[in-house]
């Protein structure tokens, strides 16, 4: 199956790239530093629960209503609601304007220091790759334009095709994004991979797209047990090499 192949696809949080700090932990840190100590007590999969059903749910809803563009993204007034539906999710009661301000305070300063950080070895990977003579593309669940942290890392122009969205619809698991960057890279979307770390997002997508799933492990290495059959697995981007030779 893998001497088809013509194209690699791939994710970004976590496939490439890794964020500093576990999107759970700078919740829990931001309620402590706002006295909010009882619900800083709340896990990852509480966190995540709250914000699928509240304020996700919220956002969602209100770009499907107003048809945003593709590339659309939240301002800031929408983020302050939005940290306002999570903390009513968690139980947070009363007068919730000075919170939501200092939530999103919190937030602007946390945003303004970090950074994506490249895995080791993706670069080099990448460039055998290209010079094996497959074309690369990005398709990313995200909003806001990856090119710029891509270009400081000096990756940017490995890849042919990029699309990013957060958008219901043209987010992942759909696979409108795959196909365009299938469709931008002129290669057969039966004959690419898709390399991602989330089998609801990344495995699901490749799936409907008719690309050969690839699931990379190195930071969800849970997502082995979510796994449907004829997913390829993979603990290292290296691996790779022995699978697109």
């Amino acid at each position: 199956m893998m001497d088809k192949v013509k194209a690699a696809i791939f994710d970004l949080g976590s496939t490439l790239y890794r964020t500093t700090r576990h999107l759970g932990d700078v919740h829990r840190d931001f309620l402590v530093k706002m006295g909010l100590e009882k619900y800083a007590e709340l896990t990852d999969p509480q966190l995540e629960g709250a914000q699928s059903r509240g304020p996700d749910m919220w956002l969602d809803g209100r770009m499907l209503r107003n048809n945003v563009d593709i590339h659309w993204e939240p301002t800031r007034e929408e983020w302050i609601e939005y940290d306002r539906r999570l903390l009513k999710e968690i139980g947070v009661e009363g007068s919730l304007d000075e919170l939501v301000e200092k939530y999103q305070q919190e937030w602007d300063k946390y945003l303004s220091r970090s950074r994506y950080v490249l895995l080791d070895g993706c670069k080099e990977i990448l460039e055998t790759l290209l010079e094996r003579g497959y074309k690369l593309g990005i398709a990313s669940n995200r909003f806001g334009d990856p090119r710029p942290f891509m270009e400081e890392d000096s990756i940017l122009s490995l890849f042919d095709s990029i699309e990013y969205t957060n958008v219901p619809g043209y987010k992942k698991p759909s696979p409108f994004m795959l196909l365009k960057v299938a469709d931008d890279l002129g290669v057969n979307p039966r004959r690419c991979v898709y390399v991602g770390n989330y089998v609801k997002y990344d495995v699901q997508a490749a799936i409907r797209a008719e690309m050969i799933p690839i699931l990379i492990t190195w930071c969800n290495p849970e997502e082995k047990e979510n796994a449907p059959p004829d997913t390829v697995i993979i603990d290292n981007i290296r691996e790779l090499l022995g699978l697109l030779k």
